[in-house]
């Protein structure tokens, strides 16, 4: 049986191997630092201990008798490098500067001097060199040794590598905490907290891609956030009609045909407003395939030589059919271009602005219908008399689902994809659209549509 991950396993892992990774390279410095000093040599030419030794015996030998001389040069090499030195010639001392002055050397070891400078064996840290011209006579050294050590270096770099250890604690964390803190957030929204993001505000690649899994994580919440909305609207809104169906239903199968009869116009303008509900939802998956925004297919507007004339006039009469009473005004300024559009989704835009021009203005009151050539285009223009929208509110107009409180108050009805899908299929012709508000006098809902090349 596999056994679950801890929650921090990841982060954890990730830090030490950051860590140990600098580690490594420490070691490799360090591997390389000894190997060369190994190839060059342990000490530079000219500062080895036997080299000293040597240059003592060469200042003893110009110092010669004077053994005053002699006395007070010793006393200085003692006080500077603190390294005893003793001068014998002939089996006897000549002169030391420590008391008691070391030991001299064996009868073996003398005839050793022969050949150079020697270290004394038994003896730690002392060295013997012959003086020139002087026979018998030699300089034995011990102490302090003025070159470099090769203890005294192992130290120093031992303790150079472990300071970079230390200081590389905080640079690996540097380097794993965003990655950490990026992975929790990962697991968390992919375990289905959609709140969940990174939130880091560091520079370089680990934060550009933070940045992008904030992003994506806020379109996927917005798109499940409206999928939820739209499922609660449509299922609020198919909630009425098909009760007032099922209760004529019931009455025509009790026999009750005459109060079966009067549901009968309710129910056509609940098919109607059903219908339209299923059009509009129909077309915004129609315009997300055609921006190819579900990485499908495109799928292009079906484009013909359109007589806007023609389009304002048949939008003009779906209106009154289905706003009887209501006052609808047609002003056409001039000559109007010819479009190169798809005409159905041109009828869902006229017919979505007519239709909230209707719902939102008062029973009585004007509806507007304008249009004009203006440069290379078509201006539309449906103003009411309405309730109006607040500043807030006129934002977000064009927002799929959006439906303003006061227009929620009214029982108006629709799920908010009206505007959406008019907005979605004019920026689809190559147009743009905007809205106008007062609060209380009237909305004004603008659109252009570039003419026919």
């Amino acid at each position: 049986m596999r056994c679950a991950r801890p929650r921090h396993a990841l982060p954890a892992r990730l830090f030490w191997r950051v860590y140990l990774n600098g580690l490594l390279l420490l070691a490799l410095v360090a591997l390389s630092i000894v190997t060369v000093g190994a190839a060059l040599g342990r000490a530079p030419a000219g500062r080895s201990p036997e080299r000293f030794v040597e240059y003592a015996a060469a200042r003893v030998g110009e110092l010669g008798e004077d053994r005053a001389r002699l006395s007070r040069e010793l006393r200085r090499v003692h006080d500077t490098f603190g390294a005893a030195v003793s001068v014998y010639a002939g089996g006897s001392l000549l002169a030391s500067n420590v008391d008691p002055p070391l030991a001299p050397l064996a009868p073996d070891q003398e005839r050793e001097l022969a050949r150079g400078a020697l270290k004394v064996p038994g003896r730690r840290w002392s060295f013997a060199a012959p003086v020139a011209g002087e026979k018998d006579t030699y300089v034995l050294l011990a102490g302090q040794i003025p070159s470099p050590s090769w203890l005294r270096g192992a130290s120093f770099l031992a303790g150079v590598l472990l300071a970079l250890a230390v200081a590389s604690i905080p640079l690996a964390r540097a380097i794993a905490s965003p990655l950490e803190r990026l992975g929790r957030a990962v697991r968390a929204f992919g375990a289905g907290d959609l709140s969940a993001r990174a939130g880091l505000r560091v520079g370089g690649e680990v934060g550009e891609v933070a940045l992008a899994f904030d992003q994506m994580a806020d379109r996927i919440q917005a798109l499940l956030r409206n999928e939820k909305a739209l499922l609660a609207n449509v299922s609020h809104e198919l909630r009425t009609p098909l009760a007032r169906i099922r209760v004529a239903l019931e009455l025509a199968a009790e026999g009750d045909a005459e109060r079966a009869r009067r549901y009968l116009a309710e129910i056509g303008t609940d098919l109607a407003e059903l219908t339209t509900l299923l059009e509009d939802v129909l077309t915004t998956a129609r315009l997300d395939l055609a921006a190819g925004r579900d990485g499908g297919t495109a799928l292009p507007l079906r484009r013909e030589r359109v007589d806007p004339r023609e389009l304002f006039a048949r939008a003009a009469e779906r209106f009154r059919a289905a706003h009887p009473g209501r006052e609808l005004e047609v002003v056409v300024a001039g000559e109007l271009p010819t479009l190169t559009a798809d005409p159905a989704l041109l009828r869902r835009v006229l017919d979505n602005l007519l239709d909230n021009a209707g719902k939102y203005s008062e029973e009585g009151t004007l509806v507007t219908l304008r249009a004009r050539a203006e440069g290379p285009g078509l201006v539309v223009e449906v103003e009411d008399r309405g309730i109006g929208l607040e500043e807030g509110d006129l934002a977000r107009l064009f927002t799929p689902f959006f439906r303003s409180d006061r227009s929620r108050a009214r029982g108006t009805g629709g799920v908010g994809l009206g505007l959406a899908v008019a907005k979605r299929v004019v920026e689809a012709h190559g147009g743009r659209i905007l809205a106008r508000s007062v609060p209380g006098q009237g909305t004004t809902i603008a659109f252009t549509v570039p003419a026919a090349r």
